[in-house]
């Protein structure tokens, strides 16, 4: 194959492009650009794979330790380590309500007040005292999430 015809191939694999300006302005851009462009396009393609194949992988290991519970490391000596910690929050699902159970007096001492509603420890600690009389009343007025998270680490 002679040169001449290497560089009519690679010309027609190569799409165009277009440079844009803030204004509106368009130029056509040079193949070399285009290029950069395509493979750094390619590599964004590439990246998001990967994070989905993680994602999915670490979706699987939350799941082989989520018996576990708390924080576990797992460690590979010299390769990695993979932290997986569990968290819990306690939210105000009904802050008027429970503002009817505590007063209004005592729900200002037990919530701190944001743009949404975050109870304070010594409140999370009423909900689960068998011995408070306002407990399932504070608890119908919280709901409790929990995640995971998982952080790669390179071990020495």
């Amino acid at each position: 194959m002679s040169t001449q015809s290497t560089s009519a191939s690679v010309r027609t694999l190569t799409p165009s492009g277009i440079l844009q300006d803030a204004s509106g302005h368009q130029t056509t851009l040079r193949a070399p650009m285009v290029r950069r462009v395509m493979e750094g396009w390619a590599i964004r393609r590439e990246i998001e794979a990967l994070e989905e194949r993680l994602k999915d992988l670490q979706s699987k290991l939350k799941g082989d330790f989520q018996s576990e519970g708390g924080s576990i490391s797992l460690i590979v000596p010299g390769v990695c380590r993979l932290i997986i910690a569990q968290r819990e929050s306690v939210r105000i699902a009904d802050a008027e309500r429970l503002q009817a159970v505590l007063g209004a007096g005592t729900f200002q001492s037990l919530v701190r007040a944001e743009v949404a509603y975050k109870p304070e420890p010594r409140l999370i600690e009423m909900s689960a005292d068998a011995d408070e009389p306002l407990a399932p009343a504070i608890r119908a007025c919280l709901s409790i999430g929990a995640s995971t998270a998982c952080t790669w680490r390179a071990e020495k």
